[in-house]
């Protein structure tokens, strides 16, 4: 068997891959597209949006550290690597900085199971608007 004849083989059977795999493909966009239901059909129906919580950012700022020192414990992250990231250690006003590292430190140090993320959320925003004026 020569060399071109060999070739010639491999690139009929190259090129009808390719076709096998994009006709493929476009079937499988159709059965899909036939699956979901358009577009218009889902806009008629009334939905209510999701309430859009407003937390005040510096509430949002407490709940993000909170997050980040329970998975610094579940990581066996030490507490002083954890009091060091940069949303703790460089705020400026002084208060502000030992408000977020008692935050941590209280998370960090949370004994029993964690809670879950919604139950999180109400809790430090809670405690944030409590205990925590604006900036």
């Amino acid at each position: 068997m020569s060399v071109f004849l060999r070739w010639g083989i491999f690139g009929i059977l190259g090129v009808a891959a390719l076709l096998y795999a994009y006709n493929t493909s476009k079937s499988l966009a159709e059965k899909r597209s036939s699956r979901e239901p358009p577009v218009a059909a889902n806009a008629a129906t009334p939905v209510e949006p999701e309430p859009v919580p407003t937390t005040a950012p510096h509430c949002q700022a407490e709940l993000e550290v909170a997050q980040r020192a329970l998975a610094a414990r579940r990581e066996g992250e030490p507490l002083d690597r954890l009091l060091r990231i940069q949303e703790i250690a460089w705020q400026e006003p002084v208060t502000r900085r030992h408000r977020l590292e008692e935050v941590a430190t209280r998370w960090y140090q949370l004994e029993g199971e964690e809670p879950i993320a919604e139950a999180l959320r109400i809790r430090v925003i809670s405690d944030c608007e409590h205990f925590s004026p604006a900036p």
